[in-house]
């Protein structure tokens, strides 16, 4: 006799209750008695992995760690697939056709493409359109072709964090970007007083540490699990290695990076603003990216400004060359900085050099691209008109001058 949605909900209560109170053996029973319904509830043979895993009995844990695996890629939760593989490997090393068989499976759906070719097939054709639609996008994995999915999985590490244990602290490192598997996390700040306040608490799916990760900067806020979560963790070194077998993954990686940085930072810029959402969308995809090695010049004095700059990595510094008082240092740029702007506005020659003062990775933005903002919104010349104020203001002190331009 086929339960309802309370005689499930009824037989899950009482063997949680159960688990919580150590009785394994009764809550596997009840847990058991719902096996068949694992293929719409995959947090059913989740569990019962997790007690037979307690239990001792690994081989049994690993089969129903891998039904719980099979049924959310076909839910579309990929980050849960993969929080789920990466415990079985944790329980047999062996098992690594589990990550192919979540590649495989992610593929099939329609997430993700095999090729190039496949990937244009599935963006013609409606059927497939409509299957991926039921389904939600996961960032930066849906960008991945099978084979570059499976080496991500093989990087990707898994930890259980218990509740109100910090993930990682403002002012830490930031060398590694997390995907919530289950639970959920919040992001700390400080107040005015230094007391701790819940800024945004993430979900199942969500990423965080994504700006440390690209910029190598320190973080700007704390993270705490706000209840049992499972977390799974990107560290730039292992997605080094994962880039020199895989080159198309750096792709996708800034094309992560636009979408979830460079987004907001223009959100967040005096400059776009004005923007709608969808317009700073139509600037993302024909942003690109270029590298400085250490000690290059980026802008020469003189050179006629065509290109805007933010940096994505690394430190640019703003400096001029007087005859009498040499080099002038006007400023130090860091990661999210925009330089370049004034001088690609106006056409006029940039009297200020621009070099990397380490290795420097930096967006481009290109004078037709900001020609088509200032037409749409005038509003941004006004902008521009005070920062330029400013910066002739800063020239002028530092050289002596009666006027100046800007880079």
């Amino acid at each position: 006799m086929a339960l309802d949605v309370k005689d499930i909900a009824a037989v899950k209560d009482k063997a949680e209750a159960y688990f919580s109170k150590g009785k394994l053996k009764e809550a596997l029973e009840a847990y058991e008695s719902l096996r068949s319904y694992s293929n719409k509830d995959p947090r059913i043979p989740l569990r019962i992995g997790d007690i037979c895993r307690k239990m001792g009995k690994n081989e049994d844990a690993v089969g129903a760690y891998k039904l719980a695996a099979n049924v959310f890629i076909a839910q579309g939760f990929v980050t849960k697939a993969i929080g789920v593989c990466k415990i079985i490997m944790d329980i047999d090393p062996s098992q690594e056709v589990v990550q192919k068989k979540i590649a495989e499976l992610y593929t099939k759906k329609g997430f993700i493409a095999e090729t190039e070719k496949k990937r244009e097939d599935v963006k013609s054709s409606k059927t497939a359109e409509e299957q991926t639609a039921k389904f939600p996008r996961t960032p930066l994995f849906s960008d991945l072709t099978r084979d570059e999915l499976l080496a991500v999985i093989g990087k990707v590490k898994h930890q259980i964090i218990s509740p109100g244990v910090f993930i990682f602290k403002e002012g830490d490192r930031g060398d590694s970007i997390y995907i919530v598997a289950s639970g959920e996390v919040d992001i700390i700040g400080k107040d005015k007083k230094g007391h701790d306040v819940v800024l945004a608490t993430l979900k199942e799916g969500d990423f965080f540490g994504e700006f440390g990760f690209f910029s190598n900067a320190r973080r700007e806020a704390s993270v705490r699990a706000a209840s049992p979560a499972a977390i799974l963790e990107i560290a730039k070194s292992d997605v080094n290695d994962i880039i020199a077998k895989h080159k198309r993954v750096a792709q996708a990686l800034f094309d992560f990076y636009k979408e979830r940085v460079v987004d907001r930072l223009m959100a967040l810029s005096p400059m776009f603003e004005p923007l709608t959402p969808a317009d700073r969308k139509a600037i993302l995809a024909r942003l690109t990216s270029k590298k400085f090695e250490q000690g290059v010049n980026i802008v020469n004095q003189g050179d006629i400004g065509d290109t805007m700059y933010l940096i994505k990595e690394g430190q640019v510094k703003v400096w001029v060359k007087d005859p009498q008082k040499g080099e002038i240092v006007m400023a130090v740029l860091e990661e999210g900085d925009f330089f370049g702007e004034i001088a690609l506005a106006t056409s006029k020659p940039r009297v200020a050099n621009c070099t990397a003062v380490i290795n420097t990775e930096l967006v481009l933005f290109s004078r037709p691209m900001v020609k088509d903002i200032l037409a749409k919104y005038p509003q941004i010349k006004k902008v521009l008109e005070d920062v330029i104020k400013t910066r002739v203001t800063d020239v002028v002190k530092a050289k002596g001058l009666q006027s100046a331009a800007l880079i």
